[in-house]
């Protein structure tokens, strides 16, 4: 009976750090599921449904200071008015959760293309504004951006409630 007991205990003490960490996995995933659903609702200029993503009062840092996060810049919608084409590969998405609060990191290789002399026009704005890297194609900006963001857990899943985007220098050929 005692050996029985000793094993008992030693099954719930070895067993309750794995529940944590396949806890602390499930919460990563959703972390991720939140921090791509963001993205490609940004990429598909799906501006409400990105919005969803977003924790009330929510910040972005992107060329200034911190900005209302639902309050994309009027490129965005002129792009979308324009026919620009965006491509969004996310990489390198590093992430960690302590209680109700989660840090990412990622890369996001981006591709903008234009099909049309408003949408170059738009791509060139971005160029000039020194937002993008300079592109020997004017139809076409092919960029690499680093995203921290700062999630907190709401009864509605995680939420976005703070971001940073800054455009990386090219990779020297």
């Amino acid at each position: 009976m005692v050996r029985m007991s000793l094993c008992l205990v030693v099954f719930i003490i070895l067993a309750t750090p794995i529940e944590c960490v396949a806890a602390q996995d499930n919460e990563k995933l959703a972390v991720e599921a939140t921090v791509r659903g963001f993205e490609q609702a940004n990429q598909d200029f799906e501006f409400a449904k990105a919005n969803s993503f977003l924790s009330p009062g929510a910040q972005w840092i992107e060329h200034s200071l911190p900005e209302k996060a639902d309050e994309l810049p009027d490129w965005w919608r002129k792009a979308k008015t324009a026919g620009v084409h965006i491509t969004f590969r996310l990489h390198d998405i590093d992430i960690h959760v302590q209680n109700d609060v989660a840090w990412v990191t990622l890369i996001i290789d981006s591709t903008f293309t234009a099909n049309n002399k408003e949408g170059e026009e738009l791509l060139s704005e971005q160029v000039q504004g020194g937002f993008a890297n300079v592109s020997a194609n004017p139809r076409e900006l092919r960029d690499r951006f680093v995203e921290s963001e700062v999630l907190v857990k709401t009864p509605s899943g995680w939420k976005i409630a703070l971001g940073h985007t800054s455009l990386l220098p090219m990779e020297k050929k």
